[in-house]
């Protein structure tokens, strides 16, 4: 891997499409830091996610 070579944009979409976009680059292509990069912004996007359904969830809590 080679910080020093362009770097495609951040991946975006569905996780199927991440994926799907992720597979068609080459590996030896990318950076350490990019594909971290991809990765923080999918653990986000998951933990977002987690968030809104235990919100939602938590409202159907009848106390």
């Amino acid at each position: 891997m080679n910080d020093a070579l362009p770097q495609p944009a951040d991946l975006a979409g569905t996780v199927d499409e991440r994926q799907r976009l992720l597979a068609s680059l080459p590996a030896e292509s990318l950076s350490a830091r990019w594909l971290r990069r991809q990765l923080d912004n999918a653990l986000s996007a998951w933990a977002a996610t987690e968030t809104a359904f235990d919100i939602s969830e938590d409202a159907r809590v009848d106390y």
